[in-house]
């Protein structure tokens, strides 16, 4: 029997374990996305800094929420001072459409205010000093005409790179901000007494549907238009938002809405409670098809909704967030 040699045993365990480490670190190198220690060059990337934020249009101001800032970043300590400059690259958002189905707009340049577009990573540092900050511009008369209801992209892209053997990433290159707009015509701050409208007498003729189940035990749907508050009907939807849609037969111009239902006992008195809640949406339409947002309700539970311009039209539809929506009386103040 040859005799065991410990010096080649230990060093086919040594040689295992390089081979293994190599697999490793390759399959290591596969899985990585980013920019690898072996590049000759040292990297400026973008952090995904990407969002979404809202501009809000009504019929006396627009609000905008756009506030983004961000810094840059590169894969190694800077030999030397680096200068970057980030630009708004309108060219991306045709293939940023296709790929996620949408179709977002380009952003006016007019509406946005840019700063520090240029920024500077010092010698030794890994990160700006400086901070890219956009937000939409001060001047009402132009954020008043961001309308579009695809919503706007703005598409920020790493364009040149100068100083320390640094160049753009190849992946972290670009981030995107979405902007959507929504038109609000409802006044959050009014009271009872801005109604300048009146309640229309005669109903006759006017109808009510719903995705929702009209519950068996309470009063049917057309009790909206009975004029009496204890007689309402309960519309239940457990799997979606409930849709309350109101054909009035023909078109009105009105300046607010009601809601609501309540109970009366004799000798105990009558108790009213609103049926329009925060996060209700509100919608109208010329035809019962084509629907076009009014706004939000927000706040707790009321029986009226004050507008802040007039509104025509013929059909109105209330979305709920389920499960449950009472209504015992529904009318308009018509002008």
């Amino acid at each position: 029997m040859k005799e065991i040699n410990m010096k080649n045993i230990k060093n086919i365990f040594y040689a295992g374990l390089l081979v293994l480490g190599i697999i490793s670190f390759a399959a290591c190198s596969d899985e990585e996305t980013y920019d690898f220690p072996g590049d000759p060059y040292n990297r400026v990337y973008i952090p995904d800094n990407s969002g979404s934020y809202k501009i809000i249009q009504t019929p006396i101001s627009s609000i905008s929420n756009l506030e983004f800032e961000t810094i840059l970043k590169c894969t190694q300590k800077a030999s030397e001072n680096i200068k970057a400059t980030v630009e708004v690259d309108n060219s991306l958002i045709a293939a940023y459409n296709e790929e996620h189905g949408t179709h977002y707009e380009a952003i006016p340049a007019a509406a946005l205010v840019i700063e520090n577009a240029v920024m500077n990573i010092p010698a030794g540092a890994m990160a700006t000093t400086d901070t890219l900050r956009i937000t939409t511009t001060e001047k009402a008369e132009v954020v008043s005409t961001l309308r579009s209801q695809n919503g706007y992209l703005i598409p920020l892209r790493l364009t040149t790179i100068e100083g320390g053997a640094s160049q753009p990433s190849t992946n972290f290159f670009s981030t995107y901000l979405i902007v959507t707009v929504t038109e609000d015509n409802v006044n959050h701050d009014a009271v009872e007494e801005d109604i300048t409208g009146t309640l229309v007498a005669d109903q006759s003729g006017w109808s009510a549907t719903t995705n929702g189940t009209v519950s068996t035990w309470g009063n049917p749907i057309e009790t909206l238009f009975d004029g009496d508050m204890a007689t309402y009907c309960t519309i239940n939807n457990n799997s979606e938002d409930i849709n309350l849609d109101i054909n009035m037969g023909k078109p009105y111009t009105f300046d607010a809405i009601t809601l609501y239902y309540g109970y009366s006992y004799p000798g105990w008195g009558s108790y009213e409670y609103g049926s329009l809640f925060g996060g209700m949406t509100i919608y109208t339409s010329n035809d019962g098809t084509t629907w076009q947002s009014v706004g939000e309700i927000t706040g707790g539970a009321s029986k009226f909704c004050v507008f802040y311009a007039p509104i025509t039209t013929q059909y109105i539809r209330f979305v709920k967030p389920r499960t449950a929506l009472y209504g015992g009386i529904f009318n308009i103040y018509a002008k």
